[in-house]
């Protein structure tokens, strides 16, 4: 795997101190991506910064497991994935996120752009049908709205009835452009509670 490194500030010790994961001063991406280019990967973290995190760390998968990959379905386990991608995780505290150029599905949906793990602190997103008909600028837009679901959920957030807001379900394409990147005043107040650190540009202004 190769990785690069988005800090705030200079850091030599790569273990994060015994704090809450949602102190501001010890918040920590390791993000695992598989199939992105330069461009995407670059997006990710530009995300991932609305969080307001001390440090993202990003490493490149070569592959994934074949076993997650089933050949009736000719997708990959959703569930089995995200807990694989977690055992890849270098710190103790941080918050994982998988975002791969992958189909997937859990159980009894036949697909999924997503799926977070809060117990575990992972979450993981597949990409590949956010690309379908949709231009490039297109697609970093659908993939910053599924990051910023998945990573809510790891926050403890749940879905909303608010189509606008960012953690509304989404069963299509068109639900995800249907909604906005950014959470309503309900779940923005209830992350801010958790993450106080994380940006005002996350609220949905109406």
């Amino acid at each position: 795997m190769s990785r690069r490194w988005f800090s705030k500030r200079n850091h030599q010790d790569s273990r994060l101190p015994a704090e809450s994961l949602n102190s501001c001063e010890s918040l920590v991406f390791e993000v695992f991506t598989h199939g992105l280019s330069s461009e995407e990967a670059d997006e990710v973290v530009n995300t991932l910064q609305f969080f307001s995190p001390k440090r993202v760390e990003v490493r490149v998968l070569s592959e994934i497991p074949e076993s997650f990959f089933n050949l009736v379905r000719h997708q990959y386990d959703g569930f089995s994935t995200a807990k694989w991608v977690n055992s890849l995780r270098v710190l103790k505290n941080s918050v994982v996120l998988g975002v791969m150029n992958i189909d997937a599905y859990v159980d009894p949906l036949n697909f999924i752009f997503g799926i977070a793990l809060p117990e575990l602190n992972v979450a993981t997103v597949y990409v590949i049908r956010l690309r379908i008909s949709v231009s490039k600028k297109g697609f970093l837009t659908r993939m910053r709205k599924e990051i910023v679901h998945e990573v809510g959920h790891v926050f403890g957030l749940r879905h909303c009835k608010n189509k606008s807001c960012v953690m509304s379900f989404s069963n299509s394409l068109a639900d995800v452009d249907k909604k906005d990147f950014r959470l309503c005043n309900i779940h923005y107040t209830e992350l801010k509670s958790r993450v106080p650190c994380a940006s005002e540009e996350l609220l949905l202004r109406t």
